[in-house]
């Protein structure tokens, strides 16, 4: 990816103000702007990245309050939305005017989450009367004119903030304002230079600065060629980019001999957001001009025989994880599966004990029969060699051998990942009503490799993954006591854990489960995500120097223009690869729309009110208002799945909304690091082991309560 397709990303050196950046962004007006074709020429690869410029990594950012409305923050973290913005309003006409502008930069902030976009510019309006110097007051109006739909006002707010800082957190965000604004305003042209200006100088906006190049490009009839590559761009620097994943989807129709790619487009669109029914019909549409079994063309691993065969087995509490569940966690009812083992496989009644015996290297069929409700195992021809309507369990005589589930399907074709995956242990399967659940019975020690191999995948520093392990072994251990008594203790999509099979476990996973085993975490919560910024959940600052940040709405705000700082732990080691710490995504208003109504009777979405928040300002929940009614969102991953189907990286974020009338038709949202702040960073971890922490230190510094008690010796730490 680095190697190949970077032509437009690594142009020239970081440096925002750089005399080569300007040089790109004149060559994008004239190619792109001008003529509507984006010269090839002008976008020369250069491999050369420098993200060391100081100007990318400090921050000017003062998260200060005055006293008193420091009290009125701490009461929005506690008593919800509305006494937070009347709180804020006994302080719009304060003596100080330095507490009265903050307190109407809070009340605009407010205002905008709660739809009443008049009431936001009085508010921002008069915060810049009272403090004209204030570059961060500038560039809220100027956002805030634009959620208003008032472009041409809202670039010279943009411009005017300019004249109060050169800082580049400050200017960067004007930049992308003042990009949007004329993308919105029907100017491409001057557009397209600002995002080129953009992608060339800002390493944490080059996934979305390429998707709106992508819609620049595929509207001018000459660099419509580019469309496709600017989106995979995008896609290559942010995975979660589901715009982009959108814009493919279209554009591959675009060749009509070749359904293949529409089809897997439009099944991984369909598959994320089962409400988007335009992607649903267009994925059953190309299914039908595809030669065989539609199921074989999606993006499912698909494997002949076990890989790994024989792994030795380690003894130790047996955990019971349901297979193939669905964004929920709620395993998916299978209707045909086929098992292979790489030893003697025996199924075993729970009456009638053991009714068959298969060899190493046979299929077994398990198919559901919708007449009996139950479950037939049949060999590969078909014959029907054992029928259940109760529960039996799958072993292997020998506890070192695998056992390959392939092939499994349902009745929704886009339910859940159908990849095949090999595993250790038993497997238990229950009939139900409408198919089959398949519960893998499976010693924890042997777990935590395939796990490691999922959740760690970039990580590769010994100590990381050996604390992970320990991290992992906790995690598990409280899973299992939690649900103790019910018919499975997690799943195969668990909130934490994604298990794709011990066939993606390498040696380095394999060694570090074992370096780890007899370590027992406890005194503390439990908790890891992927990537990380400065200000987590649980406080750890995952830098050498906590920034001086404390919450309050427009902090929030300020807080996402904020740069990494250069020692970062959770600093990617490709230096175009940060989407995983700071990212923005501008989401379509109909269908967060849809979303809701199928939860309920919403209507066209015109607000979104946070309502429970962490320490920080993590949303936890989150109020969705419509033309007619309103919708609460209970959890991050809910919040997550209406707004992004899924893909938004976390919930600690701030957003802007563009409106049409008194409905919003797009959603610009600007967020850090991923998943839920709470615990162990994996990458952050990475980056402690790079700078010569040992597993012992990096769990300590995640979780500074923890107490490790190695069971081999006795040593509590």
């Amino acid at each position: 990816m680095r190697n190949r397709m970077l032509f437009l990303l690594c142009v020239f050196g970081w440096g925002p103000l750089a005399a080569a950046a300007q040089s790109a962004a004149a060559a994008a007006q004239e190619n792109l702007a001008g003529t509507g074709h984006v010269s090839k020429n002008a976008l020369v690869a250069r491999v050369n990245l420098q993200l060391s410029d100081r100007i990318l990594h400090s921050s000017v950012l003062d998260y200060t309050q005055p006293p008193e409305l420091a009290a009125v923050a701490a009461k929005c973290l506690h008593e919800g939305p509305d006494e937070c913005y009347f709180s804020y309003k006994a302080f719009e006409n304060a003596a100080d005017p330095a507490v009265a502008a903050r307190a109407h930069v809070e009340l605009s902030v407010l205002s905008l989450q709660r739809g009443l976009v008049k009431q936001a510019l009085k508010h921002i309006n008069q915060a810049a009367v009272l403090a004209p110097e204030d570059p961060f007051i500038e560039l809220t109006r100027g956002w805030t004119l634009f959620s208003a739909g008032k472009y041409k006002k809202a670039r010279k707010s943009f411009a005017d903030m300019l004249y109060l800082t050169a800082d580049f957190e400050y200017a960067s965000s004007a930049k992308l304002g003042t990009a949007l604004a004329y993308y919105f305003e029907g100017n491409q042209k001057q557009a397209a230079a600002d995002l080129q200006y953009i992608y060339t100088s800002n390493p944490y906006q080059i996934s979305f600065a390429a998707y709106m190049m992508g819609l620049i490009a595929a509207a001018h009839k000459d660099s419509r060629r580019l469309a496709p590559v600017f989106f995979q761009q995008a896609l290559s620097h942010d995975a979660y980019n589901y715009p982009a994943m959108q814009a493919l989807a279209k554009w591959s129709e675009k060749d009509k001999k070749n359904p293949l790619a529409s089809f897997q487009y439009y099944s991984t669109l369909f598959s994320r957001d089962p409400a988007n029914v335009t992607a649903g019909k267009k994925a059953a549409e190309y299914a039908q001009k595809l030669k065989g079994n539609p199921a074989d063309y999606l993006f499912y691993l698909r494997l002949d025989q076990p890989i790994v065969q024989e792994l030795p087995s380690t003894p130790s509490r047996v955990l019971k994880m349901a297979l193939y569940a669905d964004r929920w966690q709620k395993p998916v009812p299978l209707q045909r599966v086929k098992l292979v083992p790489s030893g003697v496989m025996s199924v075993q009644d729970e009456r009638l004990g053991e009714v068959l015996k298969s060899p190493s290297y046979v299929t077994r069929v398990l198919q559901f029969n919708e007449q009996t409700k139950g479950i037939d195992v049949t060999d590969a021809r078909g014959h029907v060699e054992f029928s259940a309507r109760r529960p039996f369990t799958v072993r292997l005589e020998k506890e070192d051998k695998t056992l390959l589930v392939k092939d499994a399907s349902a009745a929704d074709l886009f339910a859940t990942d159908f990849s095949d995956k090999e595993l250790k242990g038993a497997l238990t399967v229950v009939p139900q009503e409408d198919g089959m659940l398949l519960i893998n019975e499976v010693y924890l020690e042997d777990l935590i490799p395939a796990l490691l191999a999922t959740q760690a995948r970039q990580v590769h520093q010994d100590e990381a993954l050996r604390a992970l392990a320990v991290v992992f072994r906790a995690a598990l251990n409280e899973a299992a006591q939690r649900n103790e008594g019910r018919l499975y203790h997690l799943t195969d999509n668990d909130v934490y854990f994604q298990f794709k099979g011990i066939n993606l476990a390498v040696l380095p996973m394999l060694q570090a489960a074992q370096a780890s085993r007899g370590l027992e975490l406890s005194g503390t919560d439990l908790g890891y995500y992927a990537a990380c910024g400065t200000v987590s959940y649980d406080g750890v600052a995952n830098t050498q120097k906590r920034p001086a940040y404390t919450y309050s709405p427009a902090n929030v705000a300020k807080y996402m223009l904020s740069n990494p700082p250069q020692d970062l732990f959770s600093a990617p080691s490709d230096p175009t690869q940060w989407s995983a710490v700071k990212w923005v995504y501008l989401y379509d208003g109909k269908e967060i729309s849809a979303r809701l109504n199928a939860r309920g009777k919403v209507g066209a979405l015109r607000a979104m009110v946070p309502q429970q928040l962490s320490p920080t300002g993590r949303i936890l929940s989150m109020r969705f208002d419509g033309s007619k009614g309103s919708y609460t969102a209970q959890t991050p991953q809910e919040i997550a799945y209406i707004l992004g189907a899924g893909t938004l990286r976390s919930t600690f974020f701030d957003f802007v909304p563009m409106y049409k009338g008194k409905n919003i038709h797009r959603l610009l949202v600007r967020g850090y690091d991923t998943g839920t702040g709470v615990g162990l960073c994996v990458a952050g971890a990475g980056g402690l082991a790079k700078d010569g922490s040992d597993y012992g230190a990096i769990i300590k510094y995640y979780f500074p309560t923890a107490r490790i008690l190695d069971t081999h010796t006795g040593e509590l730490h």
